[in-house]
């Protein structure tokens, strides 16, 4: 999986020069102009929808989603989004709260079996904002080969179990993926239902996001984007991993009009309470990127016109950015089957362009 801090590297020079807000509305158009420059160098395949208050201001696709058939990718296209997963990992942890099933403040050790002694002062929250100093799994050696395997989630918590921490839980910040597949595992444990099972019935059918759901490596899927990769020598199939790995640290995939009906969903109310909803959006006092903080599953950036809540996501062939302007209530939704990091790029000009 390329769920990896390097997407973070990437977004650190361009995160976020806000500008003040202006009157006007960007029409279609001008919108669609910031993207095609990439798409028609080849430096972006995808779909991309940009939406202010009700209003949908640009919903396109571009590039293809299988090239060897020569399909285009359209609306309809469904995306591995990568790490933008971990938001809907962290509603549903903050959704067990609510029910009085766990605690964030609570150390993991209640709801994990046989945890390390090193992990004892770790809580819910150290997971959910990366906190907790446990190494990132998907940057050890190993993976490197190990994303090829049948791996149960029990063996890939066995590569990271019993490594020394990076750093005192709460004390710093730093990305690690290891983080939300432990959070996958509490889901799993305190509801009794598989993860997959426990987003469908909680977050999925409330919204009726019928286009999204676990990606599956096995399984056939309807309009699934395949994944590509540049290389020297041009557009390359993208290596293969094993999607039984990420689960809620980027197993999902989406398409763009369903993304905005999770951000519609989720803030307008329908899936946390107040409360919740504030816990999810209020970041750690730590720095993340530069211009950013990380909250729950959410990178936060702040601006005296209002937060900007936003993350990327990268795994094997895709890339997925996910913005949202509070203050505007503008979604910003990019989504793309070659890697290379313009999803992310794209996104953030997006915004920056509403905000204009």
């Amino acid at each position: 999986m390329q769920i990896s801090n390097t997407l973070f590297r990437s977004l650190a020079p361009i995160a976020f020069a806000l500008l003040p807000l202006a009157a006007h509305a960007q029409t279609t158009d001008e919108l669609a102009e910031i993207v095609e420059p990439e798409a028609s160098s080849g430096a972006y395949m995808g779909a991309v929808l940009v939406a202010k208050g009700d209003e949908v201001l640009l919903n396109r696709a571009w590039g293809s989603a299988n090239l060897e058939w020569e399909i285009a990718n359209t609306n309809e296209t469904r995306f591995r989004i990568g790490s933008v997963t971990k938001q809907f990992t962290a509603v549903s942890i903050l959704l067990l709260q609510e029910r009085g099933m766990l605690s964030v403040k609570a150390p993991i050790s209640q709801y994990l079996d046989d945890t390390p002694e090193a992990w004892n002062a770790i809580t819910v929250r150290d997971l959910l904002q990366h906190t907790s100093g446990i190494s990132n799994v998907t940057s050890l050696d190993e993976f490197g080969t190990r994303k090829f395997l049948p791996t149960t989630q029990d063996e890939l918590i066995a590569m990271f179990a019993d490594l020394p921490l990076e750093f005192e839980p709460g004390s710093k910040w730093a990305y690690s993926n290891s983080n939300f597949v432990l959070l996958s595992r509490i889901v799993e444990n305190v509801s009794q239902q598989n993860y997959s099972e426990f987003i469908e019935a909680n977050l999925l059918e409330p919204l009726e996001m019928q286009s999204t759901g676990i990606d599956r490596s096995a399984s056939i899927l309807q309009r699934r984007a395949s994944g590509y990769s540049p290389s020297q020598h041009g557009i390359v199939n993208a290596d293969y991993v094993n999607m039984a790995i990420p689960t809620g640290a980027g197993a999902l995939y989406s398409t763009t009009g369903d993304l905005l009906k999770w951000h519609r969903g989720l803030f307008g109310g329908a899936l946390l309470n107040e409360e919740s909803l504030s816990q999810l959006t209020t970041p750690s006092e730590h720095d993340a990127v530069q211009g950013a903080r990380y909250a729950m599953g959410l990178l936060v950036t702040d601006s005296p016109e209002g937060p900007v809540i936003w993350h990327g996501g990268g795994i094997e062939g895709f890339n997925a950015f996910l913005g949202y302007d509070q203050n505007t209530q503008t979604s910003v939704v990019v989504l793309a089957n070659l890697n290379g990091g313009s999803a992310a790029r794209l996104g953030m000009e997006l915004l920056k362009t509403i905000r204009e």
